[in-house]
């Protein structure tokens, strides 16, 4: 395919008279970083950038001539240029370049990205391809990595085997096929070729073989067939005429360039991207030596020495190469030697390493980061409770949910803000993007700035290779939670306002702006507005956070919910504990109603925990598995609401007393006795009295 076919118009352009004020406007109003400058016949004679205009403005030159600031010198492709030798050209320097004719008139542009989908597109056509020829092949397939794991089990391979793909793929092979020797081709890198093995009641003759990326073994792959009918030596060589045939046959399927060589140096196998690379075809170089047909080749030396070279530089057409070439040895003797193009190109060898690099260092973070971020995903319906205020909450939180405006969540420590921060998003259009949260409360401010907005490579010393992204990257097409807001520092405050006002953000020690795209849900346990008054929070970020406020009540407003709270923690709470609990008993549930819950949720789920893990055989949390404080506290109500009934207080406080007693010493009844300060014989009739077990 030509340039031409591929590239992009029109193309906004300027002339060499324009002011640098009109290339300006014209930026701005087509959203540009740059155009050509053309003359009136249309050729090309520069490029203009935002840089120069920038320059302009600094100099106060904005109605100097275009031509006066312009890059001359600009990198130009001609249109009849094919896409094959762009791949094999430097077009990765820059993000687009201009596409010129025979005159130099401007015609369209290519950029970068456009190629790269190209290039993309390409290798998943090639890969199904490989993949429908293996499917296709009489031979059995079985690839494993280098843990020995099966990752491809091809037809033929069931059909010889009778184990189906969907059994064997993702097993130890040597789990499912015990003598396949697999395992050994990968601790010793040495190929087992042309080997008889037993499968069942069938033989098959295979070949194992490593597979090198690199020099670096990652994975085995045999290549096998079932010789059980073959009655005459005339029948396997045969056989082994049609396994060698299909392996050429996959061999000349494949993108890399592969050539092999007897132990003379001459060709014997030249597969059809070889061919491509040089321009020939098998028929004019088979059997000819191979320094005949491949310049500066070293095949023929590697098949005298046996000596393999292991991703060797080789200078081919004006490029340099990165090869491997190993010899061929069969029972101990060099019988030649293959030779395969790792990387066509140095250049892509750099680049890939780069890239893997940084996505390397990126999907650790990436992998750390939604640990933590999409560890809880809760719903509006993870929201329990029936009450008139929870489910008024219910119905703001989904009216929230529809827009993109930011939520300001205020309550008590344990009511659940991130609860609903969670079910907000996961209402909301953004629901497939990701949530990221931060706690502005567990960093100091150095490191939450770096966190929020990340940083480029070298930003400061211990700077992570390659930068890292920050939350905001991070939440771009999804949703940002901002917990404990009210303990960030004033600093911080104006540049999360910038990011709120101006929806981009610059990373730290970096150079480029970034837009995102973010919504914001904040939330606070603090009185934000008396905060606001004596200037510890930016009024301006109050503004910017409260448009809709969600003021979560504490549990001790909304008790009638306290029943449907302890069904489902109960449920959460048997599942990591192993405990089956059936419930909370009326006169326990009497306790935790009375109770005013300091701590709210999180605390009546602590409270739940607790009496878990003191129960023996019942089947219902019972008072005595309470702690104490909330025993005292609806004792002391109860003396608040009948203080003559003291005879009653004196009892009740002196059964918690044994319990207390009790627990203490694991239910040692004399030691129990012992720390009350009482006699054993009282302390059994105080049991009795009061019916303890």
């Amino acid at each position: 395919m030509l340039v031409r076919q591929f590239m992009k118009q029109p193309v906004i352009t300027l002339s060499p008279a324009a002011t640098m004020r009109e290339a300006a406007v014209l930026f701005d109003q087509n959203r540009i970083d740059g155009a050509p400058v053309v003359d009136v016949a249309g050729k090309l004679v520069g490029l203009l950038t935002k840089s120069h205009i920038i320059k302009a403005l600094a100099h106060n030159q904005e109605d100097s001539p275009v031509s006066q600031f312009m890059t001359v010198n600009v990198h130009t492709i001609p249109e009849n240029t094919t896409l094959e030798d762009l791949e094999r050209s430097i077009l990765f320097k820059y993000g687009r370049y201009p596409v010129v004719d025979a005159n130099n008139r401007l015609k369209g542009f290519i950029t970068r990205t456009d190629l790269f989908a190209h290039l993309w597109e390409r290798s998943v056509s090639q890969a199904e391809e490989m993949k429908a020829v293996l499917s296709s092949v009489s031979n059995g397939v079985i690839v494993t990595n280098a843990d020995g794991v099966v990752t491809l089990f091809n037809k033929a391979a069931e059909i010889i085997t009778g184990l189906k793909a969907d059994f064997v793929v993702g097993q130890l092979v040597d789990d499912v096929i015990p003598n396949t020797r697999l395992r050994n081709v990968l601790e010793t890198g040495l190929a087992e070729l042309n080997q008889k093995q037993n499968i069942g009641n069938c033989q098959i003759l295979t070949n194992r073989t490593p597979i090198y990326l690199g020099n670096t073994i990652i994975g085995a792959v045999a290549v096998f067939q079932d010789i059980t009918q073959l009655q005459t030596v005339v029948a396997e060589l045969e056989d082994v005429k049609n396994l060698s045939s299909t392996l050429e046959t996959i061999l000349d399927s494949i993108f890399d360039c592969i050539v092999v060589v007897d132990r003379n140096g001459h060709i014997t196998m030249l597969n059809h991207a070889y061919q491509e690379l040089l321009g020939v075809s098998i028929e004019n170089v088979y059997g000819k030596h191979v320094t005949e047909v491949i310049e500066n080749t070293r095949m023929h030396l590697v098949a005298q020495t046996g000596k393999a070279e292991i991703c060797a530089l080789w200078h081919v057409r004006g490029n340099d190469c990165v090869v491997t070439r190993k010899p061929i040895i069969k029972d101990g003797e060099i019988v030649g030697a293959v030779g395969k193009i790792v990387f066509r190109d140095v250049k892509d060898l750099k680049l890939l390493v780069k890239k893997i690099s940084t996505l390397q260092s990126e999907v650790e973070y990436y992998k750390e980061e939604l640990r933590k971020a999409h560890g809880g995903k809760y719903t509006i319906e993870s929201i329990i409770g029936k009450s008139e205020k929870t489910a008024w909450l219910k119905t703001i939180a989904l009216k929230a949910a529809k827009g993109d405006s930011t939520v300001l969540i205020l309550g008590e420590s344990g009511t659940g803000k991130e609860i609903f921060a969670h079910a907000i998003h996961n209402a909301s259009p953004r629901r497939h993007g990701p949530f990221i949260k931060i706690n502005c409360a567990a960093l100091p401010e150095n490191l939450l700035e770096s966190e929020l907005f990340g940083y480029d490579e070298g930003a400061f010393s211990g700077a992570r290779k390659g930068g890292k992204p920050g939350k905001f990257e991070l939440a771009n097409g999804g949703t940002i939670f901002f917990d404990e807001i009210g303990d960030m520092t004033l600093a911080m405050q104006a540049k999360v306002l910038r990011v709120l006002q101006e929806k981009e953000f610059d990373r730290i020690g970096g150079t480029k702006t970034s837009k995102v795209d973010v919504r914001v849900i904040a939330a606070t346990n603090r009185d934000i507005e008396a905060m606001v008054e004596r200037g510890e929070f930016r009024q301006d970020l109050y503004y910017r956070l409260n448009i809709i406020t969600l003021q979560l009540p504490p549990l001790r407003e909304r008790k009638q919910d306290i029943p449907l709270l302890c069904e489902a923690l109960l449920k959460r709470i048997d599942s990591r504990a192993q405990q089956i609990v059936e419930g909370v008993s009326p006169e326990a549930m009497r306790l935790l109603m009375e109770y005013d819950w300091p701590g709210n949720v999180r605390e009546l789920e602590n409270v739940l925990e607790r009496a878990v893990n003191l129960i023996d055989d019942e089947t219902h949390i019972m008072p005595e598995h309470l702690p104490p404080a909330i025993k005292k506290f609806s004792h002391n109500k109860a003396a608040e609401d009948n203080p003559k009934q003291l005879a009653g207080i004196v009892a009740e406080t002196e059964k918690q007393a044994i319990y207390r007693a009790l627990e203490t010493t694991g239910g040692n009844k004399s030691k129990a006795a012992k720390l009350l300060g009482i006699q054993r014989s009282a302390f059994y009739q105080k049991l009795q009295k009061y019916g303890i077990q």
